[in-house]
């Protein structure tokens, strides 16, 4: 499935999922639906729509991400969930600490933000996840491009495959309006506190992406000398503050 970001993939996948799930199963030992996620944002995001979507049906979920508590997952895992929304690196993890637990009763694998997947280097732990799992499995891949090496994987590990495409991935949302600027090197931080102080909305949220972790905190000591407020996340915090900033 292929759809431009913000256009709805998560409901997507996850409606027919809970629809095809139905119900906890009392026979079944081991989960059935698996969702893959690049980054743990994103999963927790995802588990939050499964947590909302599925609210009336008794479906149990586990999050299997990075930066949280092992034991809290398998505290989670013991609870035989019927879906399991991951990051790969995690899984795999757990796959290989855990003798008990397989993804041979999965029936469902989705790959979310999958060319995110491909491009972040999870190849490898992919196969390796996929390899565990039975060869009957539906397996969906949701994206908003796709990159040749996402298309040679999908060849290759998929049976029958059918293309779903809601838009063109150049075609750019409406609502969106684009202003390139051009300054030099020295006058970017004084254009972007112009931006902020003069342009943009005062009421209205502002997400500034920078190259690494040192951009981050640079902007974020010279915002706060400069009393306007704001909220850095990169990779190498704590995801403890990590939550605490997103919310």
């Amino acid at each position: 499935g292929m759809a431009r970001t913000g256009s709805g993939k998560t409901a997507a996948f996850v409606i027919p999922l809970l629809e095809k799930l139905q119900a906890h199963s009392t026979t079944a030992s081991g989960a059935r639906a698996c969702i893959l996620s690049p980054t743990r944002e994103l999963a927790l995001q995802t588990y939050k729509v499964v947590q909302e979507l599925g609210r009336h049906m008794n479906l149990r979920t586990a999050v299997l991400v990075g930066g949280d508590s092992m034991e809290a997952q398998f505290t989670e895992l013991a609870a035989s969930p019927d879906i399991l929304v991951a990051t790969p690196g995690r899984l795999v993890h757990h796959l290989h600490e855990i003798d008990a637990f397989n993804l041979r009763s999965i029936t469902f694998v989705v790959f979310d933000e999958a060319d995110r997947l491909f491009e972040m280097g999870f190849a490898d732990q992919l196969k390796d996840i996929l390899s565990g799992m039975p060869s009957s499995r539906q397996t969906l891949l949701f994206s908003a491009t796709m990159p040749r090496i996402l298309a040679e994987f999908a060849r290759a590990g998929l049976k029958d495959p059918e293309l779903i495409r809601l838009d063109a991935d150049t075609k750019i949302s409406p609502d969106l309006k684009m202003y390139f600027f051009r300054v030099r090197d020295e006058e970017k931080v004084a254009a972007l506190l112009f931006l902020l102080r003069e342009v943009i909305d005062a009421a209205q949220s502002t997400i500034v992406f920078v190259a690494t972790r040192h951009h981050v905190e640079f902007l974020s000591l010279i915002l706060e000398k400069e009393k306007i407020a704001s909220v850095p996340i990169h990779g190498n915090m704590d995801q403890t503050a990590r939550k605490i900033n997103m919310a």
